[in-house]
């Protein structure tokens, strides 16, 4: 490996970090609010459309990923394309990551409240709390700390996740993708893709790091335990 190609190719995949980080923030985003309306549905609504989201989210967490962009891009924009709307490679990314995301942060919502002690639930009933003041002001506030080391994890996903969106042509190029059309330039493949590797293991460790201090900001007393937060 020639470590004047390996840094050259650096230089030129570090101009995709902005799309992929936009890819993986956006798609956080409505996973969040898309996972927060499911955990309610299934907990509050009826059993028709509490199985709807519970199907939802099984059919998410079981399909690939890469199946789903595809769907969404090709599937979904070709469909909509006959009716003058046009959905672009990062739309679509963004679409498919958010939809992908929103399952799997439903069910870090739903372990999280199902973690709260059944106590509380019986306490805020003696003191007359109705359901939804229960969920409001003792469990919801609660289960957002449980779960915020999880939701990081889902957010260190998303930014390796996003690397998927390079085959169907997102602009600007992300990471993955810079780092395919240099070596498709320069015949250099190692050094190229080692770069990308390089710059996806530093973003997520930062991000790691980061998620770390924020998980012991906001640990719940008694939750904190050496070795796991």
């Amino acid at each position: 490996m020639a470590l004047e190609n390996y840094f050259d190719a650096l230089l030129s995949v570090v101009g995709g970090i902005p799309t992929t980080m936009a890819l993986a923030l956006l798609s956080f985003a409505i996973g969040m609010g898309l996972g927060s309306i499911l955990l309610l549905v299934r907990f509050f609504l009826p059993k028709p459309l509490s199985w709807f989201a519970s199907a939802y989210v099984e059919a998410f967490r079981g399909t690939p990923l890469l199946v789903q962009i595809f769907i969404i891009y090709f599937g979904v924009g070709g469909f909509l394309k006959d009716y003058g709307i046009n959905i672009d490679p990062f739309t679509a990314g963004v679409i498919a990551l958010g939809l992908n995301s929103a399952a799997y942060q439903a069910e870090i919502f739903r372990s999280a409240v199902q973690a709260i002690p059944v106590e509380q639930y019986l306490t805020a009933e003696a003191y007359a709390f109705g359901k939804t003041q229960t969920f409001r002001y003792i469990i919801l506030p609660q289960a957002l700390r449980i779960a915020l080391p999880a939701l990081m994890n889902e957010m260190v996903l998303l930014i390796k996740d996003s690397s998927l969106v390079s085959v169907i042509g997102v602009t600007p190029p992300d990471i993955f993708r810079r780092a395919d059309y240099y070596a498709s330039r320069h015949f250099t493949y190692f050094e190229a893709y080692l770069a990308a590797a390089t710059i996806y293991f530093i973003i997520c460790y930062a991000m790691v790091k980061i998620s770390h201090v924020i998980e012991r900001k906001y640990a719940i007393p008694g939750y904190l335990r050496r070795g796991i937060i």
